[in-house]
């Protein structure tokens, strides 16, 4: 993700409308918490998948009000692969081809569509 160059408002998919995002409590581990339904989706989605794998890039609050520029999980952010059988699997430096080649949703309050994945506290 090169921060330097504008980035355009793509359509989401169809997931994205129903997707939440609130950040996991300290007490919790701390993190960022992502959820929603995958419904089927005539002429999009003709199945529920069997996994999905996602990258995000994002900063925790306390970064983002110190005006930090960098990313939890660097520039390549933090890649997972979901499956209802094997539950989350954490990427790490795996090679991710199908990740490369796929849209970028910027989730931000300056963006369009920014209202689709907002933490509930902005704290």
């Amino acid at each position: 993700m090169d921060l330097s160059q504008p980035h355009t408002y793509q359509v989401p998919r169809p997931w994205l409308y129903a997707g939440t995002c609130s950040w996991i409590p300290f007490k919790e581990g701390q993190g960022l918490r992502l959820s929603g339904p995958f419904n089927i989706e005539p002429g999009v989605l003709g199945a529920k998948p069997r996994t999905v794998s996602l990258r995000l890039w994002y900063r925790t609050p306390l970064t983002a009000l110190l005006g930090a520029r960098s990313f939890i999980g660097g520039e390549r952010g933090v890649a997972f692969t979901l499956s209802g059988s094997d539950g989350v699997v954490a990427l790490r430096d795996d090679p991710t081809p199908e990740l490369d080649r796929v849209p970028v949703y910027v989730l931000d309050a300056k963006q369009a569509g920014a209202y689709y994945l907002q933490p509930k506290d902005k704290t």
